[in-house]
Parts: C-alpha cells; structure tokens; sequence
C-alpha cells in the first residue's frame, strides 16, 4: 500500500511532502557512532558485500535505519565466532535450512569449546588444592592429567 498523506486545514509543514514521506538518512559517521564501530568497519562491510549505502547525498554515503540493524547483526554473529565469510553465508542464504546449518556448526564449536574451558577449569582448581610445592611434579590432579594425555599420545 503506498504511503498517504492527509492534509488538514490551517497546517503548515517545514519541509516538502517529499522529506516528509522519505525516512531519515544517517551519515556514515553517525551509523558509527550508533553501531559502536568505527566508519572503517562500515567501508570495510561495504567492500567484503556485507553492508551497501543506500543512498548519496552531495557524494556522501547515507544509511537507513534498517542498514544499521544489519550492521549490528554483523557484529552480534562476530561475538558469537562466526567468520565474515559465515556471516555472508546467514546474511545470503536462499533458505532457512541453509542459516540454520551455519549456526548449528558454530553451537556445536561452542559447545567444543565450552566443554573444554569447563575441564581446564575443573583442572585448575584442583591444582590449587594441591599440597605440596609444584603442580608439575608433586599435584596428583595434574599427575593424572598429564598420564591420560600421554596414553592418547600413544594411540594410532
């Protein structure tokens, strides 16, 4: 449905039924603020094909309120470990199927990697119970630790 514009008696607008019909246009610059990154992440987006100007004003880029939401997922799926080449992958996927196969390979890296901060830990705060003077050779924790990586060192 195109967009309306009712007229009421005696109103008086500041600006051209076109500015007042058309979103407002950010500058790179204040994209940037609002996103937290610097304007060269944004160019950087726009030469990798991740991110596009919408418009141009008197040479300079502008963007709409939607290019700055794309802007932070970028940066959301970059916390979650996802590559720029994995996130042009969910931004330009066809179907559901092919985002979601994207994203379950990072969970199940996640869970990888969780998994093994949570032994390291669990390592670690045996080593401090330790009683003797060195974990390297006097802690039993890191004793056994240490003989179960040399056994898996030992198979085909």
């Amino acid at each position: 449905m195109p967009p309306t514009l009712t007229v009421e008696p005696r109103f008086k607008s500041s600006g051209t039924v076109t500015e007042l019909m058309t979103p407002e246009l950010m500058t790179i610059g204040e994209m940037a603020r609002r996103a937290r990154v610097p304007t060269s992440t944004i160019r950087y987006y726009e030469r990798r094909g991740l991110l596009c100007a919408d418009a141009r004003q008197s040479g300079q880029r502008r963007y709409r309120t939607e290019t700055l939401r794309r802007l932070v997922f970028i940066g959301m799926m970059q916390d979650f470990g996802l590559a720029l080449e994995e996130v042009s992958g969910v931004l330009n996927a066809a179907t559901a199927a092919e985002w979601k196969s994207i994203a379950a390979r990072r969970l199940a890296a996640l869970d990888e990697q969780i998994a093994r901060q949570q032994h390291a830990r669990t390592l670690l705060a045996a080593t401090l119970g330790c009683r003797f003077d060195h974990p390297a050779t006097d802690c039993s924790a890191m004793g056994a630790e240490i003989d179960h990586r040399l056994d898996r060192s030992t198979l085909p």
